[in-house]
């Protein structure tokens, strides 16, 4: 496969995890690589380098001509690192709760109700393989089946996210022998009747709730953390995401054409210096330099030494780009997660945000919308209005960086060629509609029809663009090249 290099990291982590839940226990013998490579759908390079990274942070042993074997135990009392915790920093510890109490609870409520009967199988087995009188290793292998719950909704971006906030690094200490088996049975129970019958969204809610009360919520339940967690020294790295080489420049490249599509950038019109472009996407003068290599190769832009880069005057060569569907495809991809990720956690963002404007800082937004209803026939930027809106007024400070991840993604939208277009005028101008009239509840004072409606937008929003990426092919595409099942299975 094309983007085998940024497959290792995904691949091992989906191993690691594997074998430390214990769902694959010492002894297990790992498959060939042939299978691995059929599994995964990548290169046996990729699969060599990933049994490397796990033989290396000593999960496995590996022999010539033999299948790799597991050598990680984890009820081995050396793979406990309690002597090396300490106490979380608690305004940061509070700031991630808050974040995970948003961002987690709709996504383990949403792939509960995705999952059918055999999908069980898994969080089954983790559930039935704690052991109660092993409280360290119980507490932190039960942490894998709420993270099953979210890698079930095969969201590859919401899964990094929650990674990076580094709850599975957390160790619960408490003293209730009976509490633990309370807990294990509540969770079988759980799932002996979820596979029976899917469960109601009140349903979700009640399991959640309980699990809630019976736990963190305890007096006696405290938590300790390595020095380096994010508990002690706050999120790092949430805006480090995997990228082959060949997607930093075409990021690039793909912005440029989006922006001329809009009109941004007109026939004549002289681009940003190599130098601004570093900046303003982040990336190295080799990244800008490939990427107008590339604009220059298809007669989209010119440059000269000494003078710039312009945009040609045959816009023409707009419409006769050769470009790579399946690198499109992961551009793509990274755009649906954030817009589902945007769908199942923005009500409960809006409503946090807007009990921190100012009736200033509301007409504000009024203004914005009423400014970029001026665009509204090729290319509709309220909603990023919105969202920027409510990035920068949401008081967690791991949240607003979340979310301003979100929002650079959401921009992804004008790199897909085609996706903006004169069409659909009526339905850009219904999204314009709904984002003012949500602006204009909060105007009003209710916080909680503003959250909802700024909710109902951007699911509209969401809808219509899945419907038009299936028109022009790209749905297809995506499905055909990435299997989000592999986050879970």
């Amino acid at each position: 496969m094309k983007y085998d290099k940024f497959q290792y990291d995904r691949i091992f982590e989906i191993l690691k995890h594997k074998i430390e839940s214990g769902l694959m226990p010492k002894g297990t013998m790992l498959p060939s690589f042939a299978d691995l490579c059929k599994e995964y759908k990548v290169s046996n390079k990729t699969i060599r380098r990933v049994v490397a990274m796990l033989s290396d942070a000593g999960l496995i042993e590996t022999k010539e001509r033999q299948l790799s074997v597991v050598i990680f135990d984890q009820t081995d009392p050396a793979n406990d690192h309690a002597d090396n915790l300490k106490a979380p920093n608690v305004p940061i510890m509070t700031d991630i709760l808050k974040t995970a109490e948003i961002l987690y609870y709709p996504f383990i409520c949403y792939g509960i109700s995705l999952c059918n009967k055999s999908d069980w199988d898994i969080p089954e087995k983790i559930v039935r393989q704690l052991n109660p009188k092993l409280p360290n290793l119980f507490w932190k292998n039960s942490k894998l089946i709420w993270r099953f719950f979210i890698a079930r909704c095969e969201n590859e971006l919401s899964l990094h996210i929650v990674d990076a906030l580094g709850f599975l690094g957390v160790e619960y200490r408490e003293n209730s022998f009976y509490s633990r088996v309370a807990y294990q049975q509540t969770l079988i129970d759980f799932i002996e009747k979820s596979r029976k019958e899917t469960p109601t969204s009140d349903a979700i809610k009640d399991f959640l709730a309980y699990i809630h009360f019976i736990t963190i919520s305890r007096d006696d339940f405290r938590c300790y953390v390595p020095a380096d967690s994010p508990f002690r020294i706050g999120v790092q790295g949430l805006d480090q995401w995997m990228k082959t080489a060949e997607e930093r420049y075409s990021s690039v490249y793909l912005d440029i054409l989006g922006l001329i599509a809009i009109g941004y950038y007109q026939p004549g019109d002289r681009l940003p210096s190599h130098a601004q472009m570093q900046k303003q996407y982040g990336v190295s003068v080799n990244t800008t330099t490939q990427a107008v290599q590339c604009l220059q190769k298809w007669g989209v832009v010119e440059a000269t030494r000494g003078k710039g880069i312009f945009v040609s005057t045959n816009i023409q060569a707009l419409n006769d780009i050769p470009l790579d569907p399946r690198l499109i495809a992961s551009h793509i991809r990274r755009y649906f997660e954030c817009l589902e990720l945007l769908s199942l956690t923005v009500e409960g963002v809006a409503c946090h945000a807007a009990a921190h404007v100012s009736d200033e800082q509301i007409h504000e937004l009024i203004q914005r919308l009423d400014e970029a209803k001026i665009y509204g026939s090729l290319y509709q930027p309220a909603p990023i209005v919105l969202l920027e809106f409510l990035t920068e007024h949401i008081p967690y400070e791991t949240l607003q960086s979340v979310y301003a991840i979100i929002l650079k993604n959401y921009r992804i939208g004008r790199k897909i060629p085609k996706l903006i277009n004169r069409a659909n005028a009526s339905r850009k101008l219904e999204i314009h509609r709904k984002c003012v009239e949500a602006a204009n509840a909060l105007i009003g004072g209710d916080r909680s029809a503003f959250a909802k409606q700024a909710a109902e937008m951007f699911t509209y929003t969401n809808q219509l663009i899945i419907e038009e990426c299936k028109r022009l092919g790209y749905w297809k595409t995506v499905k055909d090249i990435y299997d989000g099942s592999q986050l879970w299975k």
